[in-house]
């Protein structure tokens, strides 16, 4: 009898291990990392870093925190009580009352602009010149009109044949007037020197 009960404790234990093992394991999950081969830029400049590199999991691309974030000017700190990552980065908040923290990146005739604009009835426009004629005008909605601070991102394209041979290729964020159909609230942004 003892030994009945000895192997009946043994299989009891043995198939609640057993039923445990399968629960236990799929609460585990594995990624496979594999080393991009393609580049990554940030704000114009190519990431290069042979001890930390640019990584794929899934079509997803990885990329050490603190390397993008000292790239981008933030500060990245580890907080370890409560265990997090802090990024911080001082903006310098600058503009008129219709546009702010405007960001260019780009080159050569192509760039993304992102910043705020607080507009009369989400209706931006902006144009783009060579420093003595304009090239082009365009008209943006943006999501909320003023008094709401509302994104924004432009890309623009100039063909090659229309940058400056000597000069600066501008950005001017500006608005119609409701009132006379002039032109408001101007803020204007170098995109790319030539010489």
């Amino acid at each position: 009898m003892r030994r009945f009960q000895g192997f009946a404790a043994g299989l009891l234990v043995g198939a609640a291990l057993m039923t445990a093992w399968p629960t236990l394991a799929a609460t585990v999950k594995t990624y496979v990392a594999t080393a991009a081969n393609y580049p990554v830029y940030v704000n114009g400049a190519p990431y290069v870093d042979g001890e930390r590199p640019i990584l794929n999991v899934d079509g997803s691309t990885y990329i050490p925190l603190r390397a993008v974030g000292e790239l981008l000017g933030a500060q990245v700190e580890w907080s370890e009580s409560p265990r997090q990552v802090d990024i911080r980065r001082d903006v310098d908040e600058t503009g008129n009352n219709a546009f702010r923290n405007v960001v260019v990146s780009g080159s050569a005739g192509s760039y993304t602009i992102r910043g705020e604009a607080r507009v009369f009835e989400a209706t931006m426009q902006y144009a783009v010149s060579d420093g003595h004629r304009y090239l082009f005008e365009k008209t943006v909605q943006v999501n909320e009109g003023a008094p709401a601070w509302s994104a924004f991102e432009l890309k623009v394209d100039v063909p090659a044949s229309q940058l400056p041979v000597n000069g600066t290729l501008m950005l001017e964020l500006f608005e119609y007037s409701a009132k006379d159909g002039a032109k408001v609230n101007i803020w204007a942004v170098p995109l790319e020197g030539f010489s």
